[in-house]
């Protein structure tokens, strides 16, 4: 078991800690940011908007305006002091947190079992919960949903170590480390802040001999983080429409004969959000989002049109649902639990759906419960089973080193490395340098590839809008002489001008000085000069 342990430990290093600055293809801004707030912070002890680092625990980091929670960029600081302001740097955290979490995944689930099934024979309880806790490594190891998550300075696939690791220290009865896990999920991603209240009243319930007054101190911070204004934009209680939409039936309704006062008690804002969350939670438990179409976006490096999970998984999960109606345990029982309280957070966000990022807490729940029922196989089916995980994790890998690249650079913001030390030499001859906001955040890549020094970048800041959601929403903002916002390339110029945008940025025709393109061939970003 422990040789078989150590080989979900290599796979797991492997398949997170290889060419993860190329795959996924592309660095997102919010990747960008949360590598450049490491940089200010080792450098002025001050986030990029020049908060000190001890405030960013009560404000977290505004960033573009939606307020990240600050323990990534804190924990890539580290790395950023030994490897430089890189995408290796950045993202090299959440892959080392995603190896850690086939550790604790381990620890878990052997000490879930052997909670929930004493044995008068130690000997024999202990060699079956190392059976579980190694199949719940391994098949985390080569997860297509993990390995993913885990190769971007993606901060939710975090919870997917803290957590676990949280309750194995609970039941291990270390009331203070399991404290400072949880306290340190509540301040990884706003999924896990969110879902962290329901976890410790189900540790509360089933543990109460193990539970102490220090987690009421997680509990106080995960409470006290659902007024954040990040969870309140994305929430279906602020739909992007307005309630355009609840209005809109109202007075369908309304106009074919309906009584305002009956048209009310089917399109109201209580109906509205319902309906949405209802449809939202059934997604992520659906074979789409499971087997077959998995993430509905792929800006957190997920592809689209492969599932989260392999399809080899979907009559094991049939059959531990089977074996849980027929013999149900505590252990399945706290399984479940965990596993449909997990979704919520994700069903709660507006947005396309199937978030595989939001819902990424799901995860290790869902390894335990499939692992309860494959160390439950005869021998003969194991080595059916393994061939058939084998041949599905060669399919995934192949999938993600020649074809994911295609089908994610464009939501991975591809382009800007290639972009900023190209641009950099010549930019110097012009005094007007403009970039689109259609770029998305265009700043934090500049800063980010530049290596613009924090204090400057700090100093600008201070004269940028602070009353609008997102910084990109405003049309001309500085950052040395590069200036953020709509380009106008048909306008007359005063002084030569450099222009960076999208192609869609640029009408037919317009001279181009080169261009950056995607994998596909299709261009990325298009740099075009004009003069006076």
């Amino acid at each position: 078991m422990r040789r078989l342990l150590i080989l979900a430990l290599i796979i797991g290093s492997l398949t997170r800690l290889l060419w993860i600055s190329r795959y996924p293809a592309g660095f997102t801004a919010d990747e960008a940011a949360f590598g450049y707030n490491a940089y200010s912070l080792l450098l002025t002890g001050r986030d990029e908007w020049g908060t000190p680092w001890w405030q960013l625990f009560f404000t977290n980091l505004r960033s573009f305006g939606d307020y990240k929670l600050p323990l990534y960029a804190f924990l890539a600081v580290p790395s950023v002091k030994i490897f430089g302001l890189t995408e290796f740097a950045v993202r090299l955290p959440n892959a080392i947190f995603g190896i850690l979490a086939i550790t604790s995944i381990y620890l878990l689930a052997k000490k879930l079992y052997l909670t929930s099934h004493p044995s008068p024979l130690k000997g024999e309880g202990n060699a079956r919960g190392e059976v579980l806790g190694v199949t719940s490594a391994l098949l985390l190891a080569i997860s297509p949903w993990h390995i993913q998550l885990s190769r971007g300075a993606f901060e939710a696939n975090l919870a997917t170590f803290l957590l676990p690791m949280g309750i194995y220290l609970l039941l291990e009865s270390h009331p203070l480390l399991s404290t400072l896990f949880f306290i340190a999920s509540a301040y990884s991603y706003h999924s896990a802040r969110l879902i962290l209240p329901f976890i410790l009243v189900f540790l509360f319930i089933y543990f109460r001999d193990k539970f102490k007054p220090l987690l009421i101190i997680p509990l106080l911070i995960s409470l006290w983080g659902l007024t954040s204004p990040r969870v309140a934009d994305v929430s279906i209680f602020s739909p992007t429409d307005n309630w355009l939409g609840v209005a809109t039936r109202r007075f369908e309704a309304r106009a074919l004969g309906l009584p305002d006062q009956i048209a009310r008690v089917f399109s109201n804002k209580l109906v509205y959000s319902l309906s949405t969350f209802t449809q939202n939670y059934i997604s992520y438990f659906s074979p789409n989002f499971l087997f077959t179409s998995g993430a509905g976006e792929s800006f957190y490096g997920m592809m689209p049109g492969r599932g989260v999970l392999y399809l080899i998984e979907l009559p094991i999960l049939i059959m531990a649902l089977i074996y849980f109606i027929r013999r149900p345990s505590k252990l399945y029982l706290l399984l479940l639990l965990l596993l449909l309280i997990s979704p919520i957070p994700a069903a709660l966000a507006k947005g396309p759906g199937a978030a595989a990022n939001r819902a990424a807490i799901m995860l290790p729940w869902l390894v335990i419960f499939l692992s309860t029922i494959i160390v439950r196989l005869p021998r003969k089916w194991l080595a059916l089973l393994a061939g058939a995980y084998v041949i599905s994790f060669v399919f995934f890998v192949e999938d993600y080193l020649y074809h994911s690249s295609y089908i994610t650079a464009p939501s991975m913001s591809y382009g800007w490395r290639e972009l900023v030390p190209r641009l950099k030499p010549f930019s110097d001859r012009f005094s007007d340098v403009r970039f689109s906001r259609s770029l998305s955040e265009p700043h934090i890549f500049v800063a980010f590839y530049s290596r613009f020094d924090p204090r400057e970048y700090q100093k600008a800041a201070a004269s940028w809008p602070r009353h609008i959601k997102f910084l990109d929403q405003f049309d001309g903002y500085y950052l040395g002489k590069y200036r953020f916002g709509d380009i106008h390339p048909q306008d007359p110029v005063i002084t030569p001008t450099l222009f960076i945008g999208k192609p869609e940025d640029f009408p037919a025709g317009f001279p181009q000085y080169f261009q950056i393109d995607y994998p596909s061939s299709r261009p990325a970003i298009i740099v075009a000069q004009k003069l006076p």
